[in-house]
């Protein structure tokens, strides 16, 4: 959704704007979403913890270690699944009447139904946090250390003489360079990781840099 530095600013103070945050899982959306709740007006809506309770599962672990990673059996019909699944969490997320919305999506929200992007483009200011290239190698360790659902999309092959695992880090950039296109056309504005987690960075700097400079 195109907005005004003017219409930005009049939809907040009206409890009318709208904000989606983008990017890879481990980049920070559900950090940078927290900070602005917590220092000012909006409301926090989860999308993946829709998702979890909707399965039954009382945390994001137990979340992950049910879709597996993408060598496990069965993991082609969890993941077709868990895209279900996260579809109909966007669209219960994007339906909200809470004032000032900011919306954690998933990670593989560019991968849901065309009619949830569809209203996500039209009704929200839509936020991308890139990946720099710092911090690149930081989530492929923290994809193992902190396990998160992940779509892979088709884009795991196991490689000739590297384990399964070291298939997975080798892949994983690929991933993030597909994902990176499809962030970008559906987003706003962009903002780069190295922001969004440098400490130095106060919520009031990022929530100046969101809105639109004309």
């Amino acid at each position: 959704m195109r907005l005004s530095r003017q219409d930005f600013e009049g939809k907040y103070e009206a409890g009318q704007l709208k904000l989606a945050f983008i990017g890879m899982s481990n980049i920070g959306k559900s950090y940078t979403a927290m900070r602005l709740a917590t220092h000012y007006d909006f409301s926090l809506i989860e999308v993946d913890k829709i998702i979890w309770e909707n399965l039954g599962h009382d945390s994001m672990d137990a979340f992950a270690q049910w879709q597996g990673h993408p060598y496990t059996e069965g993991y082609s019909e969890r993941e077709k699944h868990s895209i279900a699944l996260e579809t109909k969490a966007t669209q219960k997320a994007l339906e909200t009447d809470k004032p000032n919305p900011a919306i954690d999506t998933t990670g593989s929200v560019i991968y849901t139904d065309e009619k949830v992007l569809d209203k996500l483009r039209k009704s929200y200011y839509v936020v991308y946090i890139k990946a720099m290239e710092d911090h690149i190698e930081r989530l492929k360790v923290q994809y193992f250390k902190q396990p998160k659902p992940l779509i892979w999309a088709g884009h795991y092959k196991k490689m000739d003489g590297k384990t399964k695992t070291e298939s997975i880090l080798e892949c994983y950039p690929k991933l993030l360079t597909s994902r990176g296109k499809l962030y970008s056309e559906l987003a706003d504005v962009t903002l780069p990781s190295t922001m969004i987690l440098n400490s130095d960075i106060t919520i009031k700097d990022i929530f100046e840099t969101l809105k639109p400079t004309l």
